[in-house]
């Protein structure tokens, strides 16, 4: 019997439902190169995106500084580039495509390689996030909604759970800054917004497509990322100072206790399971680092206070001009 070819996109019935991974594969093929599959937002999203990545490459080269940015930030951006894009491997890919996957992948990396070059601009008390917390339970929920459905369906539906919370040690390091740079701000909303770009790209294509086309996963991920974007975003314009610390917001206070808790958490299962803390932070910060933190500001403020005892000193023994 002769195949039938499967219609484009734009002439799908609207009660056949396409897997997730048939409109890549189509994708791929330049079969949904049209104006509902490449409509403006997910082009204007990309390129976003794309501009994000490289304002906060060249910010951080260019001021041979990475003050304000997070590493875990960036490891876990990695890790989602990574488990997403396995596809370029074993797919016919497009330029476009393939452009931006690698270019992805490879200007992570960049950032990740400043961070071990600058590491002395770096203050891991303020990229406090508790990556265990985050990771792990994304991998296990991925696990539950794709098992099954083969390797590189279950890395990439982990890469869409994960990401959402990709951008929250940024905001952690930005809710807890007593100086941020208004460049580091512009970077975070790039990267952030380019995913409500993404949103309204799929609003856009469920309305021309229908029951056709749908992406459940990438919709729940893409909408708890708008949650935490739009909360930054709305402390961000209360902030009146250009270069200052910008506060927490209500929901931004809720992620530093949570963050708080888990770090004290991590702290007291590691210490009585292998004796001392994972290394590189991965875990946050515990009681031992707050005590540290706490010592180091206690050390500040005397140096301080010795410094202004002897400026008053010098003043009083050269009397009145």
């Amino acid at each position: 019997a002769q195949a039938t070819r499967i219609a484009p996109p734009t002439g799908w019935p609207s009660k056949r439902r396409v897997p997730r991974r048939a409109c890549a594969r189509r994708v791929a093929a330049g079969w949904m190169f049209d104006s509902v599959g490449w409509n403006v937002f997910r082009l204007a999203g990309d390129f976003l995106h794309f501009g994000g990545m490289i304002l906060g490459l060249v910010t951080i080269w260019g001021a041979r500084s990475v003050e304000g940015f997070s590493r875990k930030t960036q490891v876990l951006y990695q890790v989602v580039y990574v488990t997403r894009y396995l596809d370029i491997f074993v797919e016919t890919q497009g330029m476009y495509l393939m452009f931006f996957k690698v270019s992805f992948n490879l200007m992570t990396a960049g950032m990740l390689f400043a961070f071990s070059r600058l590491h002395a601009s770096h203050d891991p008390n303020l990229d406090s996030c508790n990556l265990v917390a985050l990771v792990l339970p994304t991998a296990a929920v991925a696990y539950v909604f794709s098992a099954g459905n083969g390797l590189r369906e279950e890395l990439w539906a982990y890469s869409e759970f994960l990401e959402p919370f990709a951008l929250v040690p940024q905001y952690i390091v930005c809710y807890r800054a007593v100086r941020m740079r208004p460049v580091t701000v512009l970077y975070v909303l790039a990267i952030g917004g380019y995913r409500t770009l993404y949103v309204f790209n799929w609003i856009y294509k469920r309305y021309k497509w229908h029951a056709a086309y749908h992406d459940y996963i990438s919709w729940f991920g893409g909408t708890v990322e708008c949650i935490l974007f739009f909360d930054f975003v709305v402390r961000i314009s209360q902030n009146r100072e250009v270069i200052g610390a910008i506060g927490a917001s209500p929901l931004g206070r809720i992620l530093l206790h949570m963050d708080n808790s888990a770090g004290r958490l991590s702290e007291k299962i590691e210490m009585q399971t292998i004796g001392r803390r994972l290394p590189f932070g991965l875990s946050g910060n515990g009681l031992e680092d707050d005590e540290r933190v706490k010592r180091q500001w206690d050390v500040s403020d005397k140096l301080v206070e010795e410094e202004g005892c002897q400026l008053l000193t010098l003043c009083e023994n050269d009397g009145p001009l």
